[in-house]
């Protein structure tokens, strides 16, 4: 029974998290790509939030966006409560229209 109560419990707890968190949290994404805009790579630990960060691409039917893209980027970043706006800034000025 108590096993029961536990699986359901931590069920409630995954299903109330976004899916963005779940997929890769803004803050490790903020960091390892402030990394890479620096020069400090993350090495393979930041392999899917780089991933998950140049996934983030917008499009029409003409084709890739890189305005669009980068707004879009820079508002993920934005969820990291911890972000300093100059960090995103620089690394939108470097990743932001770039396709992925």
């Amino acid at each position: 029974m108590k096993k029961a109560i536990s699986s359901v419990l931590l069920f409630c707890v995954m299903a109330s998290c976004s899916t963005s968190v779940l997929a890769a949290d803004a803050c490790e994404v903020m960091l390892c790509m402030y990394g890479k805009a620096t020069g400090n790579g993350g090495g393979s630990e930041c392999h899917s939030a780089e991933r998950a960060f140049f996934n983030i691409v917008k499009k029409n039917k003409h084709g890739f966006l890189p305005d669009h893209t980068a707004d879009a980027r820079q508002l993920f970043l934005s969820e990291c409560d911890l972000a300093d706006p100059a960090a995103i800034g620089q690394i939108i000025s470097k990743y932001g229209r770039v396709r992925g």
